[in-house]
């Protein structure tokens, strides 16, 4: 469940692809955290190195967060 202060933030993870080495595989994660860097930190943990992660400007709602059962500090694939 999240916490007042905390936001649902939804991270995009650009990945190269083995198949395809001229177009990155795109991948979007869901994330609670107190603020969109450590969001990002996080989802940067979760996945591999060299992957490009940004931030958008996309929040998932606490219902939303609640009924996919996301948990703060984890980092979820959607």
């Amino acid at each position: 469940m999240t916490e007042p202060n905390q936001t649902a933030f939804i991270v995009k993870v650009a990945l190269p692809d083995e198949t395809a080495p001229d177009r990155p595989l795109t991948l979007f994660y869901a994330v609670i955290a107190d603020d969109p860097e450590h969001g990002v930190q996080i989802v940067r943990g979760a996945v591999k190195d060299g992957a490009e992660v940004t931030l958008t400007e996309v929040r998932l709602s606490q219902a939303t967060a609640q009924a996919i059962e996301l948990l703060p500090g984890y980092a979820r694939a959607l």
